[in-house]
């Protein structure tokens, strides 16, 4: 399969189902900012079919895993505690780690990886092939019982995958949601949650309540250990005194890096623990076995984490790439860049109709910004353009550029890989 347009079989069904409703009497009536109706839903039983016909699940009730297995969920920060424990299980315990994560930055390859490495492209191209197989053989889908969605796709293909590669253990990030997300189908021995806060209500529920009984459905009678952020809100802490499984709330670090950093590495050697691994041990070779484990200053040091933070020279100017999509994200990018870049740094700013826009641009404190639609084919900016222009991402890249100033970008992980890809930045291996 060539690599432009590799990953099409894995979109196939939901952009079908999109092109449906947009040709429903419901979206020409979408109120601005609004958002789009959705009429066709996610398929839990086909992705049921899938999961069977890639030979995944085991024991009565097909949910097993053969090998260690733990799930990070949240609203944000899943990314950075993902990598973090891949990090810690493979450089520091010494085991073959595969992972799914969700999304990527500038290519659909980075969502599978094998020790911190993403997918060749011979390998995306083969699971291509292979998705599109597994669409032919369960037949077109009907709309009223929906879809096989992308981001299950990648999670059962890429599991089985890593399966056959001989993973040791492995590390998932819900794609969309908990329950409602295709990481469900299975048991975990160790669940850990970064924050949870209202986003994609429309999928996950209308309320915060909701998208945290989501979320956190996902801790089964299977699940031996769970690690919580620190700063929940009361809707997900209920839930999370509910579960039989001990829980154990990380501390808050310095900032909101290394408290996702330590949400990964707690959960790593959480895992360890539950299933007797080895335990994560320190960078340094010589360390005692029973020293500290890696530290989440450790971990961001060792790790290369594209669109957390990260710091790119283009055209003269330095860029700093965040995916801040909350009010307190934003204010702590806006602190990072004011202690980093020259004080009339300009901002690059992407929030969608499913963030809290109005208090993510207030969070901005009325600096300079450009305001950008990334992912417009399928997220609404209607919200956003009610405060000024939204350009595409070229058009502020383009901007930016005329004016030779230094650059913070905010946004979403789709508008960070936007721009991640305009500079033609690495985002490759993760250590």
């Amino acid at each position: 399969m060539p690599a432009e347009g590799w990953d099409e079989p894995f979109f196939r069904e939901w952009k079908a189902a999109r092109a449906l409703e947009s040709n429903s009497a419901l979206e020409s009536s979408r109120a601005p900012g609004a958002l789009t109706p959705r009429t066709i839903g996610r398929s839990r039983a086909r992705s049921r079919l899938a999961a069977a016909r890639l030979g995944l699940g085991s024991g009565p009730a097909g949910r097993g895993l053969p090998v260690p297995a733990l799930l990070v969920v949240g609203s944000k920060g899943k990314g950075t505690a993902v990598a973090a424990a891949s990090w810690a299980l493979s450089s520091r315990a010494g085991l073959r780690v595969g992972t799914i994560t969700s999304p990527p930055l500038r290519s659909n390859r980075e969502r599978i990886r094998l020790d911190g490495r993403p997918l060749t492209p011979a390998q995306a191209g083969a699971l291509a092939d292979r998705t599109a197989a597994l669409l032919a053989a369960l037949g077109p889908f009907d709309p009223a019982e929906g879809y096989l969605p992308p981001s299950g796709l990648f999670t059962l293909v890429g599991l089985a995958h890593l399966l056959e590669a001989g993973v040791q253990a492995l590390v998932v990030e819900e794609g969309l949601g908990g329950l409602s997300d295709d990481v469900s189908l299975f048991d975990y021995d160790v669940v850990a949650a970064t924050q949870i806060f209202p986003e994609h209500t429309d999928v996950l529920g209308g309320s915060l309540a909701a998208v945290a009984a989501d979320l956190l459905g996902t801790i089964t009678p299977a699940t031996r250990a769970v690690i919580a952020h620190p700063a929940q809100p009361a809707e997900a802490r209920e839930r999370l005194a509910a579960q039989p499984a001990p829980v154990t709330e990380v501390q808050e670090e310095a900032t909101i890096a290394r408290t996702n950093l330590a949400v990964g590495l707690a959960a790593a050697r959480a895992l360890c623990e539950v299933r007797a691994l080895t335990a994560p041990r320190p960078p340094q070779a010589h360390a005692p076995a029973q020293a500290q484990a890696p530290t989440p200053a450790q971990a961001r040091a060792a790790l290369s984490l594209p669109g957390r933070l990260s710091h790119h020279a283009h055209a003269g100017a330095e860029w700093i790439v965040d995916a801040a999509i909350s009010p307190p994200g934003v204010r702590a990018a806006l602190a990072h860049a004011r202690a980093h870049l020259r004080p009339d740094f300009l901002v690059l700013a992407g929030f969608p109709d499913t963030k809290d826009v109005d208090a993510c641009v207030d969070a901005l404190g009325g600096r300079e910004a450009l305001f950008v639609g990334a992912g417009s084919d399928y997220l609404r900016y209607d919200r956003l353009a009610g405060r000024g222009a939204v350009l595409d991402t070229a058009q502020a890249v383009a901007r930016a550029e005329r004016t030779g100033r230094d650059v913070l970008t905010v946004g979403t992980m789709s508008f960070a890989g936007a721009v991640l890809t305009a500079l033609d930045a690495p985002v490759g291996a993760w250590w």
